[in-house]
């Protein structure tokens, strides 16, 4: 009864850190305990404590392992599987029909919606779940259906069950004492005997964390599962259920995939440079595109933002970077790449035929015919120095290309607006768009594409929150020499 009477029966996933938020003030043990628990558990559910506690959150976890399970037929077969324990409630059980067919009938409902929803809506599906469980009537049925199973399961397994039963109730008084009576809370006994008669039949474990008072600084569990006789896992990766259980108050448990921790981390530090999955060093060499490495990582030059992979006519020989990377602790997930319009190219693409580069270059498959714009298969330009800011493209080419190989001949392949196919050239297959014919006819600078929003923004290499911060440098061929003075006459 942890939580009171407020609140829904039910809630929403919260962040396992609540819970060593909730007890920084508590007993140094509860302390040491909570503050280990989110490294394992990434978020809980908190279940309102009114006494069934216990029983709605083995429940609630029931129906929402069948779900993220995804399998239509196997709902189906527990909805036939809970339909044939009627049986057991009435022979072993000894309960009458009319008391119990209307609390089987809002399990069995509920199996038959969540059936017909997962093919086609899976969210809709978690949905309805949590308004079944939240709604009073409903989820105190399923409940009271659950507590009938378990006390005729226990009736009917009595030698097995027996020597656990506490103050020598023995197994009539056990059931009418703790498992029958409304809002009674679920013991130690009564969680076993609910997780053998609905979990462990389909093959569903179970993990019970106990946050208590025990000795160490990480919480005790247990795991309840089906095992051979010689104590081995019959099915070691069968789903897991896990429960929190808090003294006289039971919660769920959830462990999230990696992926996802990490974001929850990069949320928590935004001191964390998230344009890069890599550490990558800028060192700048005069070599041209025939000078980079025999195996270029081409995924590196991807974590850069703002860089195109088509790339524009080239009229001159820039200076080329040589990236190297330095592994890193932890990585994260790179920013998306954020896609305007190119000064260069506004929206032209091109592709160029195998005939027309060097024989050592790999051989392009043939083209099949399409009505849609070609594009370029493989950047073939030189990339400018990190000075000079890199135009950005929206036209992305096929996820399938060939690696670069090193190839003296490649860079001066393009290197001369001179070189450059004419449209109308029936040599060639390369039609740059008319943007890139006319503007090469003008361009005799590098260009310098750079914003104040741009400078002022960590993607700045002389920005002091740039992984590769280098202050700008001045030199005496960037100053404009003095105009001359003239002479009075």
């Amino acid at each position: 009864m942890l939580n009171g009477k407020q609140g829904p029966l039910v809630g929403e996933k919260k962040s396992s850190r609540a819970i060593t938020e909730e007890y920084a003030k508590a007993d140094p043990v509860y302390v040491a305990k909570t503050a280990a628990l989110p490294q394992k558990f990434s978020h809980y559910r908190p279940i309102l404590g009114d006494g069934n506690c216990g029983w709605r959150a083995a429940g609630f976890s029931y129906f929402e392992t069948l779900l993220r399970l995804q399998n239509r037929a196997q709902l189906e077969e527990e909805l036939a599987r809970m339909t044939s324990l009627n049986n057991l409630l009435t022979t072993v059980g000894g309960f009458e029909e009319w008391l119990f067919e209307d609390m089987v009938a809002e399990t069995t409902n509920l199996l038959r919606d969540l059936a017909d929803l997962v093919p086609s809506s899976p969210r809709a599906a978690e949905e309805l779940l949590r308004q079944r469980f939240n709604n009073r009537e409903i989820s105190d049925s399923i409940v009271y259906h659950l507590r009938l199973l378990a006390s005729s399961w226990l009736k009917g397994n009595r030698t097995s069950y027996q020597d656990f039963i506490p103050d020598g109730l023995g197994v009539d008084g056990y059931t009418k004492d703790w498992i029958e009576p409304v809002n009674q809370e679920i013991d130690h006994l009564g969680m076993t005997l609910l997780i053998d008669i609905l979990l462990k039949p389909i093959g569903f474990a179970v993990e019970i964390v106990y946050l208590d008072r025990s000795e160490g600084s990480q919480a005790n569990s247990h795991i309840f599962r089906q095992e051979d006789s010689n104590g081995a896992p019959i099915n070691p990766g069968c789903p897991m259920i896990h429960l929190l259980y808090r003294p006289s108050h039971y919660d769920i448990l959830y462990k999230e995939p990696a992926a996802i921790q990490v974001m929850d981390e990069v949320a928590r530090n935004p001191h964390v440079n998230r344009a890069f999955t890599r550490q990558i060093s800028v060192h700048e060499t005069p070599a041209m595109m025939g000078g980079f490495p025999q195996q270029l990582d081409m995924a590196t030059l991807l974590c850069i933002p703002g860089f195109g992979l088509s790339s524009p006519p080239q009229h001159q020989p820039f200076h080329t970077p040589q990236y190297s990377q330095q592994p890193i602790d932890h990585t994260y997930n790179s920013s998306p790449i954020s896609a305007s319009i190119s000064p260069i190219s506004p929206g032209g693409s091109s592709t160029t035929s195998s005939s027309a580069l060097p024989g050592s270059f790999p051989a392009q498959p043939p083209s099949q015919p399409s009505l849609a714009s070609p594009t370029l298969a493989t950047p073939h330009s030189s990339f400018p120095a990190p000075t000079t800011q890199i135009p950005i493209h929206t036209n992305f080419p096929p996820h399938t290309r060939p690696a670069l190989a090193s190839n003296p001949s490649l860079s001066s392949h393009l290197s001369h607006p001179s070189e450059l196919s004419s449209p109308s050239s029936a040599t060639s297959s390369f039609r740059p768009s008319k943007y890139e014919w006319e503007a090469a006819a003008d361009w005799q600078e590098p260009v310098v594409f750079q914003t104040s929003t741009f400078k002022n923004s960590h993607y700045n290499t002389a920005h002091y929150n740039n992984p590769n911060f280098q202050p700008e440098e001045w030199t005496p061929e960037s100053e404009e020499p003095p105009a001359p003075r003239k002479r009075s006459s």
